[in-house]
């Protein structure tokens, strides 16, 4: 009678301790899904005209009011930036405003600590080096972020003009893939690239490498189409765990005035790439141990 209570007791407390680790478990991955907020970083003013965001949880962050961060970022507005997202971490999707803010993606990347990859969607290289008293810059901030970020290992940008490629590539650590290899469909060094390791990738999309009937930008446009953009990232992301995402490629309002068809446009293409990054991403936290703290 003894041994048949101690056994009954063993089997309760086993199935409560698995319970526990099941319950446990699924707290900390929707801790980590609520973590994933999306960050909306407004310089320009554009995104309250905008409405992707307003049906899901989101952070609008202020900075219209910001001196010295138009395409060229000072160190002191950079340190009140960095003071300002620490809070939030690496992970979630970033809306980071036109793409003279694009830099705002070194500053994302410096929280990751875990070895990484990152891959760009551009129609330019953001590769030059610096021209401005080597402040950080939109045209300059991969290039910085490679020489300064020891936990970004490689770099995969997609889509800018080959010349433009050439003339910008300053490691072997960058595969590129040009605007003419994208129009013939020559997408071997893709695949390439995401069979190279296992580190987990970092998105940036600058929506300037699409054309202009799913996009409209403040900058010289690709030409892919929405559909073809999205289809990558999925690709990537069944090849590897992607660790966050940036959205640029607003087309800043003039005195103060918005194009309802343009806001439409770029509404529409948010909307539906903050859905397929959310998907993305919460497959990450799903299906790794995340270098996050539980």
């Amino acid at each position: 009678m003894v041994k048949e209570k101690t056994e009954g007791t063993i089997r309760q407390f086993c199935a409560f301790f698995a319970l526990t680790v099941i319950v446990r478990r699924r707290n900390r991955s929707d801790r980590r899904y609520q973590n994933m907020k999306t960050i909306i970083m407004n310089f320009s003013g554009v995104y309250p005209e905008e409405d992707f965001y307003r049906q899901d949880s989101y952070e609008m962050m202020d900075f219209t009011r910001a001196e010295g961060v138009n395409c060229y970022c000072t160190c002191e507005s950079e340190q009140d930036i960095k003071e300002k997202i620490r809070e939030y971490g690496p992970f979630g999707i970033h809306f980071l405003d036109s793409g003279n803010y694009h830099y705002l993606s070194k500053l994302w990347m410096e929280m990751i600590d875990v070895p990484f990859s990152l891959l760009l969607f551009d129609n330019h290289t953001d590769m030059q080096e610096s021209a401005f008293l080597g402040l950080l810059s939109c045209g300059s901030w991969v290039r910085e972020a490679l020489s300064s970020n020891p936990m970004l290992k490689s770099v995969c940008v997609v889509g800018p003009k080959e010349v433009d490629l050439r003339k910008d590539m300053p490691t072997e650590k960058v595969t590129w893939i040009s605007g003419e290899e994208l129009r013939e469909g020559r997408m071997e060094k893709f695949g390439e690239f995401l069979k190279k390791d296992s580190c987990p990738l970092y998105l940036s999309v600058d929506k300037d490498i699409l054309c202009r009937r799913d996009a409209v930008t403040n900058w010289d446009q690709g030409e892919v189409r929405l559909d073809s953009l999205i289809s990558w990232i999925e690709e990537a992301a069944e090849a590897r765990k992607c660790i966050g995402a940036d959205i640029c490629g607003e087309n800043p309002p003039e005195g103060g005035f918005c194009e309802n068809r343009e806001l439409h446009i770029n509404s529409q293409t948010n909307k539906r790439l903050k859905q397929v990054m959310a998907k993305v991403l919460v497959n990450f936290t799903n299906n790794s141990n995340s270098y996050q703290n539980d």
